[in-house]
């Protein structure tokens, strides 16, 4: 876990919110042109309007407009009224693939490139630049199919690099992988269990799974005197999709503890309800386990965090209470994919949460959870996110194309 000082913390906040509340306005009325201040009142009231004091005045979430118009119902539906559904064409996507493999193992091929390229004199000329970029786990729904030889497996899967800065250009560093990946489905697919589990995985993981008051209190309301464990994690899993909406999120280094954030703010992005659906589980004695990496259903590619629990009867199932329930479908294995399912559309980077990096940091972590967007440094200290760029493309590929040109990979 890296520890940051206050001042670093205060940095990264200003970061995150730098529109005032004249800004802010502009934007809502963009899209709402009837808005009043007293409804406003009751948006930041209710936190689907984020924001934080900072020297005595309120500064609004870089993300706050957007993400007001999906947690309200109302304000949502002006946003749709003038932009659409963004979420509409995913959700027809898996309205017509999760039928298809819900009877039977599905696989996909994939060629990855990604791509961090730190700010011109960022770091001045001459100085080493350390650079750590994500890579495929090795796991067991992921095959890795052009192997790096630089790519160190533990919590993080990762690449590392070295380069020298140069005056007045961008440090660019760039990997490239090609990978299968493969879909479960825990009434078609037994195979997981005889996995046993250790006894981390169902203990609290401070800072951010620790049984609180507020952890304790939810589980009452939604687990009651219920003892049968599939049964407990499925109420869990029906309550977070029932209840908090997904929303665009915060740099997680700034915040103390995620669950209750997402208990306090009513909404929270995939990370976040993944840790408080684990944290609710390992209070009710289910083991559950962090995975993360990416999403790359077509035209929704971007950085996914999901995870895996124990169940006695099947073993390690994967659980992404982000896509929730399917609501578009009145068929049960549908409607409850993503609870004891995973789709093939997924890279695994990641196989836990605040782990070291291969070779280890000196510095903090810009990201002090999870490891997707990738990690610079240099001896003058960490090289923060608004510091530097990053890209990924990612190409769905056949099996019978013709062998790929090693020098190609694992750049």
């Amino acid at each position: 876990m890296c520890k940051l000082t206050k001042t670093e913390i205060e940095r990264r906040i200003k970061i995150d919110f730098p529109n005032d509340y004249d800004c802010t306005l502009l934007n809502i009325i963009d899209i709402m042109p009837d808005v009043s201040e007293e409804q406003i009142k009751l948006w930041e009231n209710s936190k689907a309007l984020e924001y934080v004091v900072i020297d005595g005045r309120k500064m609004y979430f870089r993300k706050a407009v957007r993400n007001l118009f999906r947690i309200d119902s109302r304000a949502s539906s002006y946003y749709i009224g003038k932009y659409g559904d963004d979420r509409a064409a995913r959700a027809e996507f898996l309205a017509k693939y999760l039928p298809e493999i819900i009877g039977k193992t599905d696989q996909k091929v994939f060629d990855f490139r990604f791509t961090l390229s730190v700010k011109p004199d960022v770091v001045p000329e001459g100085e080493t630049i350390r650079c750590w970029l994500p890579s495929p786990s090795e796991y067991k729904y992921q095959t890795l199919i052009s192997p790096h030889k630089n790519v160190k497996n533990s919590v993080h899967s990762t690449v590392y690099y070295e380069q020298t800065a140069q005056r007045g250009k961008p440090t660019v560093f760039s990997t490239r992988f090609r990978f299968r990946s493969r879909s479960f489905f825990y009434k078609t697919d037994d195979r997981n269990q005889y996995d046993s589990f250790d006894s981390q995985s169902v203990v609290e993981q401070p800072p951010h799974i620790v049984f609180t008051e507020p952890i304790r209190r939810l589980s009452e309301e939604i687990v009651g005197n219920e003892k049968d464990k599939h049964t407990i994690a499925k109420r869990i899993f029906t309550w977070i999709s029932d209840n908090i909406p997904w929303a665009a999120a915060r740099e997680y280094s700034t915040i103390d503890n995620i669950p209750e954030y997402v208990l306090h703010n009513r909404h929270g992005d995939c990370g976040q309800v993944t840790l408080l659906f684990m944290t609710l589980c390992r209070y009710n004695g289910i083991p559950a386990r962090w995975v993360s990496g990416f999403m790359l259903h077509p035209a929704y590619e971007n950085l996914h965090d999901w995870c895996e629990i124990y169940l006695d009867s099947k073993g390690w199932v994967p659980v992404d209470v982000s896509f929730g329930i399917q609501r578009y479908s009145e068929d049960e294995d549908i409607r409850y994919f993503y609870f004891m399912g995973i789709d093939a559309y997924r890279l695994v980077v990641n196989r836990g949460i605040s782990g070291e990096l291969s070779p280890p940091k000196t510095f903090e972590r810009s990201e002090c959870v999870d490891f997707q967007r990738g990690e610079v440094e240099w001896r003058g200290g960490n090289i923060y996110f608004d510091s530097f760029d990053y890209n990924f493309t990612v190409t769905e590929v056949s099996d019978c194309m013709q062998p790929f040109d090693s020098a190609t990979y694992g750049e």
